[in-house]
């Protein structure tokens, strides 16, 4: 079964919709501030022997769960989610060492790469979500593959240029809190 480009457009919306308003609950979860140092602490030791291929297979793994039906939507809730409370984090560090600094969360999607993974999340979730439709129907055929493995491959190809984007942003970032 294939869909209308309308339709398509419209899962894709509501999936990056869905990604951004989890996104944005995390990033207002009220927490304290150990919590929010320690968790700043944390990303911070994460990503600081990270380079872009770390920063691209660490994404794509969690793109190829949000193809698979059911499972994507439990991931991208789970992956907007922690991002959020990471940003979360930052931004409360931020604003008790500057007070004059006060963001909306929203603004990392402004960023070139929070555009593409905020666009390659929302492919892969809406495709799980047609996937789902398909099977239930009964309706999966080699144009649904198709589709499916050409998404893959345009996801891939976004995350790949948000991770080197997103590497050379990293490397301008203090390393310590």
């Amino acid at each position: 079964m294939l869909i209308s480009i309308k339709k398509r457009l419209l899962f894709f919306f509501i999936a990056m919709l869905f990604f951004l308003g989890v996104f944005y609950l995390g990033f207002v979860f009220k927490m304290d501030e150990s919590f929010s140092k320690e968790l700043s602490k944390n990303f911070i030791n994460q990503i600081r022997d990270i380079d872009e291929f770390g920063i691209f297979f660490n994404n794509l793994k969690i793109a190829l769960v949000m193809f698979i039906p059911v499972i994507g939507i439990v991931m991208g809730t789970i992956s907007g989610f922690s991002t959020g409370l990471v940003f979360n984090s930052i931004m409360n560090i931020s604003v008790t060492s500057n007070n004059n600094l006060v963001l909306n969360p929203l603004i990392i999607f402004l960023t070139p790469f929070g555009v593409l993974e905020l666009i390659s999340y929302g492919l892969a979730i809406s495709r799980g979500g047609i996937i789902l439709m398909e099977l239930v129907k009964r309706k999966f055929t080699r144009k649904s593959l198709l589709y499916l493995l050409l998404e893959i491959a345009i996801v891939s190809g976004l995350l790949f240029a948000g991770a080197v984007i997103e590497w050379m942003m990293i490397e301008n970032i203090p390393r310590k809190l």
